[in-house]
C-alpha cells in the first residue's frame, strides 16, 4: 500500500502541502499540471503603495495579503514555477479557457485566465485585473523532467471593481468585473477588446458556460441564465429566479431535453431550478421554476458538472459499439465541501425515483434512527418565505445515504420494504446500483 495516501475513509486520500493558502486551481490538460493561485501574508509596504513616500522602518507593520500563481506538477507534486502579483493583489479565480487567437484563421488555443482584486484598504475603491497566460514547454532541467513547463504572460488589463468570475463562451473570455459582466475577445497584438457587456447591478460570485448559456450567481438575487450571440454581439436574458439568495456555487444539470440547474447557498441549502418556458408560472421563461430545495449538512463550496460514466463494450462487434455511442449522455453535478468531504447530484428516471421514494418513505418511519433524530426533518430547508411551485419542495430529492439503508436489512425486511415499493429484491439494487455506477471512472 503506498505509504503517502490515507486510507481512513472510504476514499483513499492524500493531502499535497503547497505551503501557502489556496484560493483556486485549475488543470492544464495540454501540459497535464496543475494552475493553483495561493496567498500569503506580507508587510505592508507603505513606499510601494505610494512611491513619494520613504519606507517606513516601523517595528510592527501591519501585513496585508500578496497572491501568486504557481505551476504544479503531479510527476512530484512541487512547485516548478510561478507568477508574483503586486504586494496588495490577490488571484480570485483560475479559469483553462479555450480561446481563439487568431481573427484571421479562427485557431483555439486553452490558456490560463486569471482575475485578481487589487485591495488598498477601505479609503481606495477596489480595482481589478485580467491576465492571460500561456503555459509553454522548456528544456527541463537535467534529472528533474517536472521543470518542463514554464508560465508566458500573454496580456493584462486592469479594470474598474474585483474581477470575481471568469469562464469561455465560444472562444471568448467572460470576466465578471465588479457589478459588469464583459466578454472580450483576443486579438493579433495580444489585446483583449470588449465585444459585449452586461449589468448585473450585483456582485457576481458564480459564471458557467454551456454551448453559448451562460448561467450567473450572486451574492444577493439568486441566479440569472442568459445566452451570447456573436452576430451580432450580444448578451441576452432568458430567465432569473425571483427568490432572494446568496449563491455560492451553481451549475447546470441536463436530463435529456429539460435543462435544470443546481444552486448552493451560503446556508448550506441546495436548490434545484428549471428552466421551462411552457409553464405557465414562469412568464414564458422569465421566471425559473423551483422544483426542490434540500438542506445538504455542509457548506458546499464548489458545484462541477460531469459526465456520467457509460457501459464500456468489451465486445469489438460494431454492432454493440453502436448501442453504446448512440446512447443520450448522462450529466451529474459533483459538490465538494469546507469540510472536505465530496458529494454527487444526478437525475432519476421517473419509475426508479418512484420506487425509491416509497423506500426512503418506509426507512423514515418504520426504523430506529440515531438519538431519535428526524431525517426528514434534517433535510429540510429553513423556508425565506418564497412558495415554490409543485407543493412540498422536499419531495424533488431523494436522500441517498438515507435509502442506502435497505442494503444492510434483512431479506424478509427488504422482501416487506420493496413488495410495497411495488417491485422485488433484485429490482431495487439494480435501482441502487444505477446511483453507484454514476462515478466509477472515479
Amino acid at each position: 500500500m503506498p505509504t503517502e495516501f490515507n486510507f481512513d475513509g472510504n476514499w483513499g486520500a492524500r493531502k499535497v502541502a503547497v505551503g501557502d493558502v489556496v484560493q483556486a486551481l485549475s488543470y492544464f490538460p495540454p501540459m497535464g499540471v496543475y494552475v493553483v493561485s495561493t496567498t500569503q501574508l506580507v508587510p505592508f509596504d507603505l513606499a510601494e503603495d505610494d512611491g513619494s513616500i520613504a519606507k517606513d522602518e516601523t517595528t510592527l507593520q501591519p501585513e496585508v495579503e500578496s497572491g501568486a500563481i504557481k505551476i504544479l506538477s503531479p510527476l512530484n507534486w512541487s512547485v516548478v514555477d510561478q507568477f508574483k502579483f503586486a504586494h496588495n493583489e490577490i488571484a480570485l479565480v483560475v479559469k483553462t479557457i479555450e480561446m481563439e487567437i487568431s481573427e484571421h484563421t479562427k485557431e483555439r488555443k486553452q490558456l490560463v485566465a486569471v482575475g485578481t482584486g487589487i485591495f488598498k484598504g477601505e479609503d481606495h475603491s477596489a480595482r481589478g485585473g485580467i491576465y492571460v497566460f500561456e503555459i509553454i514547454e522548456v528544456v527541463p532541467e537535467p534529472g528533474k523532467p517536472e521543470t518542463n513547463c514554464k508560465l508566458k504572460l500573454v496580456c493584462r488589463e486592469e479594470v474598474k471593481g474585483t474581477v470575481s468570475a471568469i469562464c469561455g463562451v465560444n472562444g471568448y473570455l467572460l470576466a465578471a468585473q465588479g457589478q459588469k459582466i464583459m466578454v472580450r475577445g483576443l486579438k493579433e497584438d495580444q489585446s483583449l477588446l470588449p465585444v459585449a457587456f452586461m449589468d448585473m447591478s450585483m456582485y457576481v460570485t458564480v459564471a458557467k458556460n454551456l454551448d453559448g448559456m451562460i448561467l450567473f450567481g450572486d451574492f444577493m438575487k439568486s441566479i440569472w441564465f442568459t445566452g451570447f450571440s456573436e452576430e451580432p454581439y450580444k448578451m441576452t436574458l432568458f430567465g432569473k429566479d425571483t427568490q432572494t439568495l446568496e449563491v455560492v456555487a451553481a451549475d447546470f444539470l441536463p436530463d435529456g431535453n429539460k435543462l435544470y440547474f443546481v444552486v448552493a447557498d451560503a446556508d448550506s441549502n441546495i436548490h434545484v431550478l428549471q428552466y421551462d418556458p411552457e409553464h405557465p408560472k414562469s412568464l414564458a421563461g422569465q421566471r425559473l421554476i423551483r422544483r426542490a430545495d434540500f438542506f445538504a449538512g455542509h457548506e458546499v463550496k464548489t458545484l462541477t458538472m460531469l459526465p456520467r460514466s457509460r457501459p464500456i463494450a468489451s465486445d469489438p462487434d460494431p454492432d454493440v459499439m453502436d448501442t453504446v455511442t448512440d446512447t443520450p449522455e448522462e450529466f451529474l453535478v459533483l459538490a465538494g465541501t469546507l469540510t472536505g468531504s465530496l458529494a454527487m447530484i444526478t437525475t432519476l428516471p421517473e419509475t426508479s425515483y418512484r420506487r425509491l421514494n416509497i423506500v426512503q418513505g418506509q426507512i423514515v418511519s418504520g426504523e430506529e434512527h440515531t438519538a431519535g433524530l428526524n431525517p426528514r426533518g434534517y433535510r429540510a430547508v429553513v423556508s425565506s418565505g418564497a412558495a415554490g411551485v409543485g407543493g412540498d419542495l422536499l419531495r424533488g430529492v431523494l436522500d441517498g445515504a438515507l435509502v442506502r439503508r435497505w442494503i444492510g436489512f434483512g431479506e424478509g425486511r427488504k422482501s416487506e420494504i420493496a413488495s410495497k415499493a411495488g417491485n422485488d429484491i433484485q429490482g431495487i439494487r439494480e435501482d441502487l446500483k444505477g446511483l453507484e455506477g454514476a462515478l466509477l471512472y472515479l
